[in-house]
């Protein structure tokens, strides 16, 4: 093979190693997937784009998230996400109040009364709350399934919902531990 074939060759091989390095480096600088705050603002602030409306639906209360596995069982990320979903309402312009219900007082099994207890609705007769955000999340094995809903207290008609999935790191998978 002449010299300069040569040359050219190895060349080509230096510049393909190179353009690996930087992929390399690339991947492993790329930002980090967004944390639980980041991920429910920018999912509230959806829900909120998609269904303008809920600005203009009265105040409205939050619940604790509540496990798919069970209502007994509870752990720290009920409540914080909780928060973090009323906090990202708030800043959306929807009018939240400060009544933080546990998971636990939600839900009704019964075909004739609809989903929700009569405590929660109880709280819809109330002029201070007109609505309420509720959460479900199950836990995968690298992923955390999280649904958001808007629910009108008077008629447990849906006003407003999203789904998100976040990968499970430590930070989160200390918050998911049940107490």
């Amino acid at each position: 093979m002449p010299y300069p074939l040569r040359l050219a060759c190895l060349l080509l091989v230096l510049l393909s190693l190179t353009a690996c390095a930087n992929h390399q480096g690339a991947l492993h600088n790329a930002p980090p997937p967004p944390g639980l705050a980041d991920a429910l603002d920018k999912a509230i602030n959806q829900m909120v784009e998609d269904f303008p409306e809920l600005t203009q639906q009265g105040p409205m209360i939050t619940a604790s998230f509540i496990n798919v596995e069970g209502v007994g069982r509870t752990a720290p990320f009920d409540r914080i996400a909780a928060e973090l979903s009323a906090a990202a309402l708030a800043r959306a312009g929807v009018p939240v109040r400060e009544v933080l219900l546990d998971g636990g007082q939600l839900i009704e099994i019964s075909v004739d009364a609809g989903l929700l207890t009569r405590q929660v609705r109880y709280l819809g007769n109330r002029p201070d709350a007109q609505s309420l955000l509720m959460g479900t999340y199950a836990l995968g094995h690298d992923h955390l399934y999280l649904a958001l809903r808007v629910v009108e207290l008077r008629s447990d008609r849906f006003l407003a919902s999203r789904g998100l999935t976040l990968p499970l790191d430590g930070n989160l998978r200390q918050l998911l531990h049940a107490r």
